[in-house]
C-alpha cells in the first residue's frame, strides 16, 4: 500500500512484506523504488531487526522460528532502503542476517543465491561511486574462513564498478577459491554472468586454472600475498586437483606462469623459501613443499641461496628441513667448506633420525673427496654424540674415530670432550675408538637412588560460609576437568549447608542462577557434570528440575551404554531430587583422602549424625559410600546402615577380569561408533556379568565394558575427562574393575591423532590404596602408545607415580608391551620415548626391567620386529646408567646370523655391558 498523501510506501506494508517470510515479496515492491524515498523505513527497520534478534535468544522454539524466517525479508528491505554504502554493508554483515537461509513460497527454505543479493545491490538508482565504495568496505570486511558467497558479491561489485578493492586476506582466500572452481565445466565467472544477461559485454571463458590465471590484471599483487595470507598451502594441496590435469594445480599453474615470464621466476622461488623459514603448521606447509617440489630448482638457483638452504635445513619443519637438505646434494662439492660445516652441524643437531643419517653420509664422502676439511668438519660431526637416536651415535662415533688421525692436537681434543654427550652404552666403545682415559668404574657404574614415596595430596578445604560455596560452585561448573576433590568437596558443602540453613544458601546462589534457560534439559545434558550440577543449583534456589526422572533414565539405559563413570551425575541428580523432601544432615561418601577412600571409624560417626536428625540415607550416596570403604569393613558398614533402615545395594565385590582376548576388527558383532575402535587390533579382558547382575549404582560398576561396545563411553560419555577425571574414585579399593571401564577410552586414543581428550584417570588410579594389576598395567600401555603426545605424557605420569608407590610390575607391563607390539597395536616410536623419559627420571631399573621382559618374548617370537633395535639400545642405555651387572639368555637367540644386522650389533653391545 502507498501513502496517498505522500506518494510513498507505508511502513505498514513493507512489514506486511516481511510477515509473509519469502524475499521476493520485497525486492519485487522495493527495488523499482530509489533509496531516497525510503528513508522513512530505516528507522523501522533497525528497530524491526532488534527485536527479532530478542526473539531468536527467548529460547522459544515457534518464537525462534518466527522470527527466523523473516530475516531474509528484512535483510533485503534493509539494502534495498540503504542511502549509503556503509548502511548497505551493515545490512549485509549484523551477525543475525549472516548464512541465513531463505523461506520459499510453498514452505520449506533454500540456502541464499548470491546473484540474487548481487542484483539487489546493483539497483539502477544506485551510482557507481557507491558500487566503488561498497565494494572496497565490503573487501576490508570479509574474514578469511567466511562463505564464498560473500567474495563472489565482492567481487561482482568491483568487476561492476571498476572498483580496485584492496588485497585483504580474506579477499585473496576468496580470490584462490575462485580459481579452483574454474575447472569445473558448469562454473561461469561474474563477468559472464552479466554478459549472459546482457549487462557487460561478452568476455572470455576460461577452463583451466592456468588460463584464467593469466588473464587476471593483478596476478603478480595477488601472488605475493599468497605467502602471507594464513592457510593458502592448504588450498594448494587440494587433493582433486590432480585429476583435472597439471593446469589446474595451483603449484604447477604458478610454476608454468614463471616459465612463460608472466611471474618473475627468482621473486617466486625466493617468496616460497621464505614462507618454508617462517614456517607454518605441517599442513599448510604441505601445499609451499609441493610449490617448491614444482619449482625444481637448478643447481645455480640451489647455490644462489645456499644460505637460505641451510637454515632451512638448520631451523625448518622437518619436511622442508628434508627438501632443503636433498636440493643441496648435487651442489656438495660446490658449497665452500664453512657452509658445508655449517650444515652438518645444524643438521646433527636436530633430533630427527633420517636428516641425521643421511648428513653423515654426505660428511662421509665429503671427507673422502678431501681428508684435509677433517678439522673444520668432525667437530661438526662431534654435535651427533648428542643425539637422541644410539645408531645415529654410533655412526658419528665412527666416523670420527676414522679420521681423528689425521687432524690437529685441538681438533681431536674436542671431540674427545664431546663424546661425553654420548649414551652410556657406547661411552666403553668411545674411551677405544677415540683414545679417551676411561673414569673410574665404581663411579661409572653407581646405580641411581631410589625415587622417595610420594606424598598424599590433601582433601581441599571446605568453603568457608555459603556465598565461598556459590563462588566455588560457579568455578566447578565451568571447570572442563573438576579436581575429584573439589567436587566431592563442593558437593558435600552443598547438602551440609542446605541442612544448616537452607535460606542463606539460597540467597548465595541466587545470582549464579541469572544465565540458565528456563526449559527443562533433556536427560543427554543431564548426563553431563555441570549440567547435574545445575539440577542441584535449581533444585536449591526453588526453580524445577526432572532430575529424578533423568537418574532413572540413565540406570535403565542398555548395556553397552552405561558406565560407573555416571556414578558422580547419579549422585548430584539424586541430591537434587530428595534434598527438599528428604534432605540428611551431610553425605556418606564424601572422601576422608586425597586417593577416594572413606574411613570406617568416619562412616560411623556420619551414620549416627543421620541417627540423630532421624534422616535416612539417600541409597545412591550409601551405595558409593560402600564402594568407597575397605573391603574388610564392608561387613560392619553394612549392618550398620541396615538398622537405619538403608535400602542397601547388593553385597556382591566388583568383578576381578582375569582373562583376556584378542579382538580381531571384522570379527566383532558391534562395532564402536564413529570408526574409532574398529581398525585395530586389541586386547581386552574378558565381558562376565554377575548373574543376577546388581541393579542402581552397584550395578553401573559390575557390566565391564567390551571396548567395541562401549558405544556411549567412547563416542559421548567417556571420553568427557570430567567424568574420566572421578572414575578412579568411584571403587578406590577395586583399581582393576576401574581399569576395565576406562580401558575403552585408552584403546580409542592408540588409534587416531585426531582424538584431543585426555585421560586424567590414569595417573589417579595409580594413587588409590587398592592393588593394580594386570588390567591397569594394560591400560598403561595403552596410554604409552596413545596417538597424541600429552596422553602419553599422562601415561608417564601414571608410571612414575606407580613407581614411587611400590606397586609397579615391571615384568607385566614389559609381557603387555611385547603382546600388543606383535599385534601392531602398540607403536614402538610412541612408547619407547616415553619409557627413555621415564629412565631419564629416576625409573631406569624399573624401565630395564620392562624392556628386559619384551624382550625376553620378542626374541623368540619375533626377533625381526621393527624397532627391536631401539629397545635393545635403550635396555644398554638403562643398564651401563644404573650398572646393571645380570644375564639375559633371550640375547643369545638375537646375536645369531639370520636376525637383523642392527638388531646383532645392539643385542651384542647389550650382552658385553651385562657381562662387564
Amino acid at each position: 500500500m502507498t501513502d496517498p498523501k505522500s506518494g510513498t510506501i507505508s511502513w505498514e506494508e513493507v512489514r506486511a512484506l516481511i510477515a509473509a517470510r519469502v524475499p521476493q515479496g520485497v525486492i519485487e515492491r522495493l527495488s523499482p523504488v530509489p533509496a531516497a524515498e525510503l528513508g522513512h523505513l530505516r528507522a523501522p527497520l533497525r528497530k524491526l531487526r532488534a527485536e527479532l534478534s530478542r526473539e531468536l535468544s527467548s529460547g522459544d522454539t515457534t518464537r525462534y522460528c518466527a522470527a527466523y524466517d523473516q530475516l531474509a525479508a528484512l535483510q533485503f528491505a534493509g539494502i534495498h532502503s540503504a542511502a549509503t554504502a556503509a548502511q548497505a554493508l551493515e545490512w549485509l554483515t549484523t551477525r543475525p542476517l549472516l548464512d541465513i537461509t531463505w523461506p520459499l513460497p510453498g514452505g520449506g527454505s533454500t540456502n541464499p543465491d548470491h546473484h540474487v543479493l548481487l542484483t539487489a545491490l546493483l539497483s539502477p538508482h544506485r551510482d557507481q561511486a557507491f558500487h566503488r565504495e561498497l565494494a572496497v568496505r565490503l573487501a576490508e570486511w570479509m574474514p578469511a574462513r567466511g562463505r564464498h558467497d560473500r567474495w563472489l558479491i565482492t567481487h561482482g561489485l568491483a568487476v561492476w564498478s571498476g572498483a580496485e578493492v584492496p588485497v585483504t586476506d580474506g579477499y585473496v582466500i576468496g580470490w584462490l577459491r575462485e580459481g579452483d572452481s574454474i575447472r569445473y565445466p558448469y562454473h561461469r565467472e561474474i563477468g559472464e554472468w552479466f554478459a549472459l544477461r546482457g549487462l557487460r559485454e561478452p568476455v572470455p571463458h576460461h577452463d583451466t586454472l592456468l588460463s584464467w590465471l593469466r588473464a587476471q590484471p593483478r596476478l603478480a599483487e595477488f601472488v605475493r600475498r599468497l605467502f602471507e595470507v594464513p592457510d593458502v598451502g592448504t588450498e594448494f594441496t587440494d587433493p582433486y586437483a590432480a585429476r583435472f590435469g597439471p593446469d589446474n594445480e595451483w603449484p604447477k599453474a604458478l610454476t608454468a606462469l614463471a616459465g612463460e615470464g608472466v611471474l618473475d621466476r627468482a621473486e617466486l622461488i625466493d617468496l616460497c623459501l621464505g614462507k618454508l623459514l617462517r614456517g607454518d603448521r605441517p599442513g599448510n606447509l604441505r601445499g609451499f613443499l609441493q610449490l617448491y617440489a614444482a619449482l625444481a630448482l637448478d643447481s645455480e638457483e640451489v647455490l644462489a641461496r645456499a644460505r637460505d638452504h641451510v637454515r632451512l635445513a638448520a631451523d625448518g619443519a622437518p619436511t622442508a628441513a628434508k627438501a632443503a637438505q636433498a636440493a643441496l646434494v648435487p651442489v656438495d662439492d660446490r658449497l665452500s667448506a664453512g657452509v658445508f660445516t655449517e650444515l652438518t652441524a645444524t643438521v646433527l643437531a636436530r633430533p630427527e633420525k633420517t636428516l641425521a643419517t643421511t648428513q653423515l653420509s654426505r660428511a662421509a664422502a665429503a671427507l673422502r673427496r678431501d681428508p684435509a676439511t677433517a678439522d673444520g668438519l668432525l667437530p661438526a660431526v662431534g654435535v651427533a654424540f648428542a643425539h637422541p637416536a644410539p645408531a645415529v651415535q654410533e655412526r658419528a662415533l665412527r666416523l670420527a674415530a676414522q679420521h681423528l688421525s689425521g687432524v690437529a692436537p685441538a681438533t681431536a681434543e674436542a671431540v674427545r670432550s664431546a663424546a661425553a654427550a654420548l649414551g652410556p652404552a657406547l661411552r666403553p666403545e668411545s674411551h677405544r675408538l677415540l683414545a679417551i682415559r676411561a673414569p673410574g668404574m665404581a663411579e661409572a657404574a653407581e646405580p641411581h637412588a631410589a625415587e622417595p614415596l610420594v606424598s598424599q595430596v590433601a582433601l581441599p578445604a571446605a568453603p568457608a560460609g555459603p556465598l565461598d560455596l556459590a563462588e566455588r560452585l560457579a568455578a566447578l561448573t565451568a571447570d572442563r576437568v573438576p579436581d575429584p576433590g573439589e567436587f566431592e568437596v563442593v558437593l558435600a558443602a552443598l547438602v551440609t549447608e542446605h541442612h544448616r540453613d537452607a535460606a542463606a544458601l539460597h540467597a548465595a546462589l541466587a545470582p549464579l542462577t541469572a544465565g540458565r534457560r528456563d526449559e527443562p534439559i533433556t536427560v543427554w545434558q543431564a548426563h553431563r557434570l555441570e549440567e547435574a550440577l545445575g539440577c542441584l543449583l535449581d533444585a536449591l534456589t526453588g526453580r524445577g528440575h526432572p532430575a529424578a526422572r533423568h537418574a532413572a533414565e540413565m540406570l535403565e539405559w542398555p548395556a553397552h551404554l552405561r558406565s560407573p563413570g555416571t556414578i558422580p551425575v547419579l549422585r548430584v541428580l539424586e541430591a537434587a531430587a530428595r534434598i527438599g523432601q528428604a534432605p540428611v544432615p551431610l553425605l556418606l561418601a564424601t572422601p576422608t583422602a586425597a586417593d577416594g577412600a572413606v574411613d570406617p571409624a568416619v562412616f560411623t560417626e556420619r551414620l549416627a549424625a543421620h541417627r540423630d536428625a532421624g534422616a535416612v540415607p539417600w541409597p545412591a550416596d550409601l551405595a558409593q559410600s560402600l564402594l568407597r570403604l575397605p573391603p574388610h569393613a564392608s561387613a560392619a558398614a553394612r549392618s550398620a546402615a541396615a538398622e537405619l533402615g538403608c535400602e542397601l545395594p547388593a553385597d556382591t565385590p566388583p568383578p576381578t577380569p582375569d582373562a583376556f582376548h584378542i579382538q580381531v576388527p571384522g570379527q566383532v558383532e558391534r562395532a564402536a561408533p564413529y570408526g574409532v575402535l574398529d581398525t585395530i587390533v586389541r586386547i581386552a579382558p574378558f565381558v562376565r556379568t554377575p548373574e543376577p547382575a546388581p541393579e542402581g549404582v552397584t550395578g553401573l560398576l559390575h557390566a565391564l565394558p567390551d571396548p567395541a561396545e562401549a558405544g556411549l563411553f567412547v563416542g559421548m560419555m567417556g571420553p568427557r575427562p570430567g567424568l574420566l577425571a572421578q572414575l578412579p574414585w568411584v571403587a578406590p579399593w577395586h583399581p582393576e574393575t576401574v581399569a576395565a571401564h576406562g580401558l575403552p577410552s585408552l584403546v580409542s586414543q592408540t588409534n587416531s591423532s585426531g582424538h584431543h581428550v585426555l585421560n586424567p584417570w590414569l595417573p589417579r588410579l595409580a594413587e588409590v590404596p587398592g592393588e593394580p594389576a594386570a588390567v591397569y598395567h594394560l591400560a598403561l600401555v595403552y596410554g604409552l602408545t596413545a596417538a597424541r603426545a600429552e596422553n602419553r605424557t599422562v601415561a608417564l605420569d601414571a608410571l612414575l607415580v606407580l613407581n614411587a608407590r611400590g606397586r609397579f610390575r615391571p615384568e607385566v607391563l614389559g609381557q603387555w608391551i611385547a603382546a600388543l607390539w606383535r599385534l601392531t597395536a602398540a607403536k614402538p616410536n610412541r612408547f619407547l620415548p616415553v619409557l627413555a623419559d621415564a629412565a631419564r627420571s629416576g625409573a631406569g631399573r624399573p624401565v630395564w626391567e620392562v624392556l628386559a621382559a619384551l624382550i625376553s618374548v620378542l626374541a623368540t617370537e619375533e626377533p625381526g620386529v621393527r624397532g627391536l633395535a631401539d629397545a635393545l639400545a635403550l635396555a644398554a642405555e638403562c643398564a651401563a646408567a644404573d650398572g646393571i651387572r645380570t644375564a639375559l639368555p633371550a640375547l643369545d637367540a638375537l646375536t645369531v646370523s639370520t636376525a637383523p644386522r642392527r638388531v646383532r650389533t645392539e643385542a651384542a653391545r647389550l650382552a658385553r655391558i651385562l657381562a662387564s
